[in-house]
């Protein structure tokens, strides 16, 4: 999941032909940027009868798998019988699927109402939101409105001073620490985890996913100001890898839970990590939700979808869609495929030199792109960062995409990453123009 700087510069790609009320009110939305601080959020959430109190929540930041725990978690929640709202960022393809009610994107008609009451309170209480903040505002009301029994609630970017640090949840989770954002947060993986780290709230646990010593440390101290008991993977509990990268198994041992062999739904070796994490998050949610078994636990894990997360989404010749955005998020990616094609369009704020260091070896091969839009790396800047002679540089990605699809092969892949909101654009094209599936969030 994403941060508000992402979203700050996203753009709907897939609407309605009469742009909605809704849309065109959060699309102005975007030209405020980035406000640090939580003074706009509070005085709209107040305004509006303090939402955020409506429903029990889990709350979790981190640099990668964010919005993978969620989906393990709502999908064994699912399956255990109760109502679920979901809250992520940014979309793949509209803005409705931010907002997730039982793993299914909120209608037109529930946008238009949240958001002209989004509108209102904020008229109300004097402040032009920014982007990200009004969509926290929204999930909060929409999440009380639908009396979810649970909101299951992803930060944008950090934890401190982001919009969605106003809750108080049951549970909270940091699934990783990497650089990234690092305008926003510091240079250093120390000061990273100090601002993720921020979500703790005073006698609520949380659970931690594998990171480096240095974050970690971080992470325990504050733990240990605020009174907070900390879960960690290989400590509190164990998170073991089997299978392969496309059919990953979990075995799992915590909480008084010992499970062997779980077929997750989502693929990639380190989905283990992020569903370690959703079965202590689930572990530990069982005291206030009875109905949470290991059978729930495990159908859940076997259901989850994500899409766009080392996703498959044609067969022949395979075409594989991941998001990674991120140089951490790309090292784990060359670790789940073998060469094949690579179309890359990345965003003009990644470490986009050492993203495509990473993805250059397995490149068969390197196709450089953009995505629509001002937030694009260009393609000049791309190609001195791809420092390579060997890549071709095609404009439209599209045309891209399509050329992809010819040096693909039954035994070499094309994929698609770099930014979400490449996939997304690609998924749009690919929707219209291959007979792509749309985006599913559960599997029933």
């Amino acid at each position: 999941m994403q941060s508000p700087l992402d979203d700050a510069n996203a753009a709907v790609i897939t609407q309605p032909a009469q742009k909605q009320p809704a849309r065109e009110y959060l699309e102005s939305l975007l030209l405020h940027g980035i406000k640090l601080g939580l003074s706009n959020i509070e005085s709209l959430l107040r305004h509006g009868g303090m939402p955020q109190k409506g429903c029990p929540a889990v709350h979790v930041a981190g640099t990668n798998g964010k919005g993978s725990v969620l989906a393990f978690l709502d999908a064994i929640l699912l399956q255990s019988g109760y109502k679920t709202g979901r809250f992520t960022s940014p979309h793949l393809l509209d803005v409705t699927e931010r907002f997730l009610i039982n793993g299914h994107p909120i209608s037109n008609a529930a946008l238009e109402r949240y958001a002209q009451w989004c509108r209102e309170n904020a008229e109300l209480a004097h402040c032009v939101p920014t982007y990200f903040e009004a969509n926290t505002a929204m999930a909060f009301h929409c999440f009380r409105e639908e009396k979810v029994d649970a909101a299951l609630i992803e930060v944008g970017m950090g934890g401190r001073f982001d919009s969605t640090n106003l809750i108080h949840p049951r549970l909270c989770a940091i699934t990783n620490i990497a650089l990234d954002h690092t305008r926003f947060l510091g240079d250093s993986l120390a000061e990273i985890a100090f601002e993720k780290a921020g979500i703790l709230k005073e006698g609520v646990p949380v659970v931690t996913g594998k990171m480096d010593p240095v974050a970690l440390a971080v992470i325990e101290e504050e733990a240990r100001e605020k009174g907070v008991k900390l879960y960690r993977e290989g400590i509190e509990y164990v998170a073991k890898a089997d299978g392969t990268p496309w059919t990953p198994w979990l075995h799992y041992e915590g909480l008084g839970l010992r499970l062997e062999g779980i077929s997750l739904g989502l693929a990639g070796m380190h989905q283990i990590e992020n569903a370690g994490i959703a079965v202590t998050l689930a572990g530990l949610l069982r005291e206030e939700y009875s109905k949470i078994t290991e059978q729930s636990i495990r159908k859940g894990l076997e259901k989850a979808l994500w899409p766009g997360r080392l996703e498959r989404i044609l067969e022949d010749p395979p075409v594989l869609m991941d998001v990674a955005h991120n140089p951490a998020g790309c090292t784990v990616l060359t670790k789940a495929i073998d060469p094949c094609v690579v179309v890359f369009a990345v965003s003009s704020d990644k470490d986009a030199r050492t993203m495509l260091s990473l993805l250059k070896p397995l490149a068969r091969p390197l196709i450089l792109s953009s995505y629509s839009g001002e937030r694009s790396l260009s393609l000049k800047e791309l190609s001195v960062c791809a420092d390579t002679e060997h890549c071709l540089i095609i404009r439209s990605l599209p045309e891209a995409l399509e050329r992809g699809r010819q040096e693909a092969s039954s035994d070499k892949a094309l994929l698609i990453t770099g930014s979400i909101y490449a996939c997304g654009e690609a998924r749009n094209y690919m929707m219209k123009q291959w007979g792509v599936s749309a985006p599913a969030y559960y599997r029933p």
